[in-house]
Parts: structure tokens; sequence; C-alpha cells
């Protein structure tokens, strides 16, 4: 079952990451802008933010290995999608659908390991599905990379997409035979309204977040902005409303109550902000600025997977012996030194970068991140009851999506900008690079200070805090 459902983890989390590395043979393949390009990449986390709570509550609503069944059908399909686009918009319309299916799947795995594993299992299995997302993570630049390089049939960067097809399959046949069955709420009503607050309120924020700079900031950027800032506290209050009277709710505010919860997403948003954004900037560092191939920018982000996966395995042993709270705080001011430590590698007045020094430092970042991201996820949603499971992994799924989207957007605007307008070449990517890692310090000294408040929290925690209703939550074995 574990296979399965982390092979549902693996897929999307993969697809996200493996576009990054593609993005030159994708901008000179579709003739497309470097805007039109970003929004290949951020419109799957725009969907899936603005759907993922929706996901969660399908899970409820059909049944949660229905919902993943389906899920796992509609995400290979839109992959074959993805992989056949004559053009950039209409790739940029099928990796919209994509993020939809990948709302659909998502959430449920998340869900099914915390109803179907008992508290003695689950933290495996929370270490296992850690593994397989920042492995799928970790490996996508290389995975991508080789897959490009090769270019079996002359299909290039479609092969990004393609690679999703006999995994999905295989799971597809064998889903319905090792998942096991769920009982659905039949009598759910969905909340349409705040569906289509949340979802709206999404797209306004990030759609001119990552096209506008490209565009040249024009009206219609701000008034979509201007727009965000209303639909999404609208959302808020219809949420709060809604709850109050007894309807069902699409998220829950409830959920924000458990204080854990509320100050563990803070933390989780600041890590997730910086892992697409970093991947991103150097994918076209090495490619368009020191005129790498795709294998070859894969082969030197390769110690990132290698750290990643040695400290996800070691992660469990590594809580157990310190506590999970000083082993997050360790990792992630190693972390932060560690994007800072790429100033001096890279030069912008000569565009000169020194590989074999960054690769080392991109190890020590994939085992700091190998070492934060199960731990960090477990002590998210440790203190939630099972009846809260679907909605909790919806918003922590909303929690990461956002973040990354967020983030991609604006770490696009600060290289861009900083490297200009016309097209790069090393100077103006070594300059857009160096102000990308402003960025990744200030998103991960955030994270840090999250972590802290997160700590302090736990420390004085009160039965008083969590919401009405709520057992007592068993002690951390820290």
């Amino acid at each position: 079952m574990l296979a399965v459902l982390l092979a549902g983890a693996f897929m999307p989390t993969l697809d996200f990451f493996i576009v990054s590395v593609a993005v030159p043979s994708m901008t000179e393949d579709l003739r497309a802008t470097s805007g039109e390009i970003e929004l290949v990449v951020a419109v799957y986390a725009i969907v899936y933010a603005g759907l993922v709570v929706l996901g969660g509550r399908l899970g409820d609503h059909w049944g949660r290995k229905k919902a993943f069944v389906a899920g796992t059908a509609l995400f290979t399909a839109t992959s074959a999608m993805c992989a056949s686009a004559p053009d950039v918009w209409w790739l940029i319309c099928a990796r919209a659908l994509q993020g939809g299916a990948a709302v659909v799947l998502f959430p449920q795995v998340l869900a099914l390991i915390q109803l179907h594993y008992p508290p003695t299992a689950r933290p495996r299995a929370m270490r296992a599905y850690g593994l397989a997302t920042g492995g799928a993570m970790a490996t996508g630049q290389l995975i991508g990379g080789l897959l490009i390089s090769l270019d079996w049939l002359g299909l290039s960067w479609r092969w990004a997409f393609l690679v999703n097809l006999p995994v999905g399959l295989v799971t597809l046949v064998l889903a319905p035979r090792l998942l096991p069955a769920t009982s659905r709420l039949g009598g759910l009503r969905f909340d349409r309204t705040g569906v289509l607050l949340f979802a709206a309120g999404m797209v306004l924020l990030v759609v001119p977040l990552t096209a506008g700079r490209s565009a040249g900031w024009p009206v219609w950027t701000l008034l979509m902005l201007l727009g965000a800032a209303v639909l999404l506290p609208a959302f808020w209050l219809w949420e709060r409303r809604a709850e109050a009277l007894g309807h069902d709710v699409l998220l829950p505010p409830g959920l924000l109550r458990v204080t854990a919860l509320r100050t563990g997403l803070l933390t989780v948003c600041a890590v997730y902000a910086t892992m697409s954004s970093a991947l991103y900037i150097l994918a076209l560092l090495l490619q368009q600025g020191r005129g790498l191939t795709p294998l070859e920018s894969g082969l030197v982000s390769s110690p990132l997977m290698a750290g990643f996966c040695a400290a996800s395995m070691a992660s469990s042993a590594l809580t157990a012996r310190w506590g999970t709270i000083r082993v997050l705080k360790v990792a992630l001011w190693t972390r932060t030194a560690g994007f800072a430590a790429q100033f001096p590698l890279v030069l912008a007045s000569a565009g000169t970068v020194n590989v074999p020094a960054l690769a080392v430092l991109l190890a020590v970042n994939g085992a700091c991140t190998g070492a934060v991201m199960a731990p960090l996820l477990g002590l998210v949603l440790e203190d939630l009851r099972p009846d809260q499971a679907g909605a909790a992994s919806g918003l922590l799924a909303t929690a990461q999506q956002v973040a990354g989207a967020v983030g991609l957007s604006v770490i696009g605007i600060v290289f861009h900008g900083a490297g200009g307008h016309t097209a790069l070449d090393a100077r103006r990517a070594a300059t857009g690079y160096r102000h990308g890692l402003l960025y990744l310090v200030l998103m991960s000294g955030a994270a840090l200070a999250g972590l802290a408040l997160l700590s302090r929290v736990r420390d004085g925690r009160r039965p008083a805090e969590e919401p009405a209703g709520a057992s007592r939550p068993v002690p951390s074995q820290d």
C-alpha cells in the first residue's frame, strides 16, 4: 500500500520540479517569452494551490481510494496532453489541467497515511513520504536533464512529461488491488462559494506576479493584485460565517485554533518558498549563463539529490537522538549559511561560476532539506484528530503550493529584473542569481523565525489552546 501511495506523491512532485531543467529547451522550441515560460512552470502550482483544499474534501466525499484512482488516471492523461503541446499556450492550458488532476490525487496520500497507519508505524511512513517527495524534487533536474539530452525520437523537453505515463499506468493497475477501502461521507455538500473565492483569489495573486514583469506591469496586473487583496480576505470571512452557521466549509477556520498547526504552517511556507525557486534560477544560471547542456546541469545538481536522500533516511535516527526541534534548528541554520556561502562563488562582474564548489554547497542544501521535510510535516500534523485529517492535509498541501507558486513568481521578478530584460548572457545570469540568493537567504531566515515561534508554542502549550472537543494530544517523543 505504501509503495502505491508514494507513487501518487512522487509523480505530481516530480512534475513540478522536472520542468525547471526543461525551461531553456522549451523556450527555444516553442519560441516563448520568459513570462510565458514562467507561467508554464507556475500555472501548475496556481491551479493546485487554488483547488487543493477541495481535493481533500473530495476524498471525504467520494472515499479516498476512489479519489486516488481517479486522480491518477487524470494526471496520466493530462501528462500526455502536455507532451503533445504544439505551442506554448497549449502547454500552459494543459499544465493547468494537470494541476487540477494533482488536486484530486495528492491530498489523498497524506490523509491515507494518517488514517491507516497506527502511531507507532506512522513516523516510518512519513519518513518514506518525505523521501519520495523530496527525492522527486532532488532527482527532477537529473532525470529531466538525462531524458532531454538523450532526445529519444527527437522529443527533447517532452520527455519531462512522458516520464509520468509508465508510472501512472502501473499505479492505476495496482491501486484498486492494494489500497484499503475507505468510507465516504455521502451527505457532504461542497462549499462552492468558498471554492470560487479562494481559487479566484489565488489566480488574481499569482498570475500578475508571474507575467507582470515581462509585460511591463500594465494596469491589468495591478487590478488583479487589487482583486486578490479583496477576494482572499472575503474568502476567510465567508468561511468563518459558514462554520459558525454549522455549514460544510472548504477550509474550517477552527483548524487554525491549533496554535502548533498555525505556527507550523508559517515555517512550512517559508521553507517551500525556496525549493522550486532555487532550482529554477540554478537551471538558468547553468544552462543559459554557463552554456551547460540539460544533462550537465542535472549532474551539477545531483549532489543535492545525494545529500537529500542520505539525510532523509537518517532523519528518524537524528530526531530520536537529538529531538525534532533541535534537528530542525541545526538544519535550517546550516541551510541559510549554505545559501549565503554561494555569493563568492558567483561573480557578477566576470560572469563566472565556481561549479565544483557550488556542487558541494548544493549537497549541503539537499542534506539540510532532507533533514527538515518529514519531521516538519509530522510536527504540523501530529496534534490533529482523525476526523480533521482530510481538511488538514488539504490545508498543508495548499500552504506548500501557495508558497512554491508565490516564491517562484517573486524570484522570477528578482532574477530577470536584476539580470536585465534582454537575452541572458553569463554576466546577466550571474547578476540575477546573486539577487536570487539574497531572496533565498531571507526566506530561510524567515523559516528559522517560524521554527523558533513553533518551539515556544510547543514548550508553553496549554490544553485550552486546542479546538473545542479535541482530545488532549499525546506528548511528543522528542
